[in-house]
């Protein structure tokens, strides 16, 4: 054991979060059979309008399209998408899309949460210094329970994953959701593909620097929205593990088949 982990106050998972936990390793395990390829490129070869529009495809999936497809000219689609962007993140103009795609991207607010609850020497430790910001000002999380049990939730999580991986693959989600920001605001013509080529390259570019293959994004993605879906309880989160890996797995067997995944050449 080392050193810092001695000066770790390691959570052993309850018997509610056990079933989670296992459950996403095995999940982890089988998308791992699955082989997709890659393909060394030179930075400036590489493709990454076509990457950073299959990246996404995880992110749209959360929106309810099926393997991320948006229905090309479908008025329906448009109209929703205008809607999400417009009202749900006040997104009226270019610069509001990449003010909130920046936001995503550097602020990185799963990747944070992780990282604060990895690096907290003990779980009281948490309990005392979580600060949750209201309408209202701050409120100490002492004294709520709800929010005390999910910290302690997240930091069984984290513990259990110590040695398998750090908050480095929890990116696989932002970096997902911030492509598919940029589908969406192309399909509903608010910007040019010229517009944001800058920024699908900042996406696809530590995507490639992160991950090896899609096998690892996908593994990674997982990971990623299984720690977020604890939020929801731990039932929710089981079943939020199994929808996830079915869903990746259709990527993994479709999609992102068909496109290799660049590694950039030495």
């Amino acid at each position: 054991m080392s050193s810092d982990d001695e000066a770790l106050d390691i959570l052993t998972p309850s018997v509610t979060m056990l079933p989670v936990l296992t459950g996403l390793r095995a999940s982890l395990s089988r998308l791992g059979d699955t082989k997709t390829k890659s393909a060394p490129r030179v930075w400036d070869n590489i493709d990454f309008e076509g990457t950073a529009s299959a990246m996404a495809r995880f992110a749209l999936c959360e929106d309810g399209w099926v393997n991320g497809d948006i229905p090309p000219d479908d008025i329906a689609a448009a109209n929703d998408i205008r809607h999400y962007l417009s009202v749900d993140l006040e997104i009226m103009s270019p610069d509001d899309l990449f003010e909130q795609f920046r936001a995503l991207v550097e602020g990185a607010p799963l990747t944070r949460e992780y990282r604060r609850i990895f690096n907290a020497p003990d779980v009281s430790r948490l309990l005392k210094d979580h600060m949750a910001l209201g309408w209202g000002g701050f409120d100490v999380v002492q004294g709520n329970t709800v929010e005390q049990e999910l910290i302690r939730r997240r930091r069984m999580f984290v513990d259990y994953f110590r040695h398998d991986f750090g908050w480095a693959r929890l990116r696989a989600m932002e970096l997902s959701r911030a492509a598919a920001l940029l589908e969406k605001a192309l399909y509903v013509e608010m910007v040019a593909p010229s517009d944001i080529f800058s920024r699908r390259q900042r996406v696809v570019g530590e995507a490639l620097a992160r991950f090896a293959s899609w096998n690892a994004f996908a593994r990674a993605a997982l990971c990623a929205r299984a720690f977020e879906s604890i939020e929801e309880g731990v039932t929710c989160a089981r079943q939020r593990i199994t929808q996830d890996e079915a869903i990746l797995q259709g990527l993994l067997e479709g999609p992102w088949k068909a496109i290799n995944w660049p590694r950039v050449a030495p």
